[in-house]
């Protein structure tokens, strides 16, 4: 049996105290130390917010398509008689003046036709008048009875030939391809030596323009005849032209659109035929409650507006309807599935609402 005085007994029992006395402290200190880092990484969240009083107002409804442009004016032009290209006098591009020659035919042929129909001409003349002494008239047709000219003029041949002498002045008229009106030459195909084609060219008055575009029929209700439209050319954006709806087809076609025409002017002539453009047509309606579109946020799977209590500064959100939009705003109501309400007056959030809830408090920006 192995035996312990007092004094080594003392002695162990303070050195364990020792060791039990500064482990204890040691995790004192590392619990308060985990303490402190966590109450440090904890900071409020601040939501800024920016704020709007909602009020009924005017709300610029815009519509927005896209289509082409189409001359007011254009004239595919043709040889209205057949022979051999003898010279173009313009190009593609070309600015042209009514009645000045695009194109012309060799006349040669023609001139020798014309020359002897000519003188069938004369020779019918003559024959007629012997016919008419035959029956007992002089020259002066005046007095001589319609059925007695009828007949001479059969029998002489003369009408036959006063016919065959206008086909002949107008072939050498048609030999020529001339401007209809003032415009730009477009499509020229005629070159010289080649046979007269169908198609010569299309001369296109540039100064004016109809715009094709179609509707949804949904978007009828917003636009009518003489309402303006804003027309914006694809090559320039930065650039709108403004003219007047003219035309809406009354037919709904298999697609649910419906065909609408409006015109605008060229000015600074930089718009030309079958240019894809985008049109833009504004109508305004009265006493909407309209809202930024970055007033409204999703939640829960709809659309909601963030109010906010100004005595509280906590934000709650009323679900809406968004009844119509243009590229910055809406128009909403209390959403009528959810039963919600909206009304004149509220406080309605407008930015910072991204990560808000329900009952979040904000801080409005100064």
């Amino acid at each position: 049996m192995i035996k312990i005085s007092n004094r080594s007994f003392l002695r162990y029992w303070g050195v364990a105290a020792l060791c039990l006395f500064a482990a204890a402290s040691c995790k004192n200190t590392d619990t308060g130390d985990e303490a402190n880092a966590a109450k440090g990484d904890f900071v409020a969240e601040r939501n800024f917010v920016d704020t709007m009083n909602l009020r009924k107002s005017d709300f610029s409804r815009e519509v927005i398509s896209n289509g082409n442009l189409r001359a007011v004016r254009k004239a595919d032009l043709v040889f209205k008689t057949q022979g051999e290209v003898a010279g173009v006098f313009k190009k593609n591009g070309d600015p042209v003046k009514k009645g000045d020659t695009i194109a012309v035919l060799n006349t040669d042929l023609l001139k020798l036709r014309l020359e002897q129909v000519q003188q069938n001409m004369e020779k019918a003349r003559l024959d007629f008048a012997d016919n008419l002494i035959g029956f007992g008239y002089g020259k002066d047709t005046a007095n001589v009875p319609k059925d007695v000219i009828k007949v001479a003029g059969i029998r002489s041949g003369y009408f036959s030939a006063k016919h065959d002498l206008a086909s002949a002045q107008l072939d050498m008229a048609n030999a020529a391809v001339v401007a209809p009106f003032n415009g730009i030459v477009a499509n020229l195909n005629a070159k010289p030596y080649e046979q007269s084609k169908d198609a010569v060219c299309s001369v296109i008055d540039a100064s004016a323009f109809d715009v094709d575009f179609n509707l949804l029929e949904s978007e009828l209700n917003y636009i009518k005849t003489g309402q303006n439209v804003k027309v914006v050319p694809f090559i320039d954006l930065s650039a709108s032209y403004m003219g007047k709806i003219k035309e809406i087809n009354p037919m709904i076609d298999d697609k649910g659109q419906v065909k609408i025409v409006a015109g605008i002017s060229n000015k600074g002539g930089r718009l030309i035929e079958g240019m894809n453009v985008k049109i833009f047509i504004e109508s305004t309606s009265h006493g909407r409650l309209v809202v930024p579109k970055s007033a409204v946020v999703i939640r829960d799977g709809y659309d909601v507006l963030f109010t906010l209590d100004p005595a509280t500064l906590k934000a709650g959100w009323v679900y809406v309807d968004i009844l119509e939009s243009n590229s910055t705003h809406h128009v909403v109501q209390g959403n009528k599935q959810k039963n919600a309400t909206l009304s004149e007056g509220e406080i309605i959030v407008i930015s910072g609402n991204l990560n808000l809830a329900e009952g979040s408090r904000v801080e409005i920006k100064k």
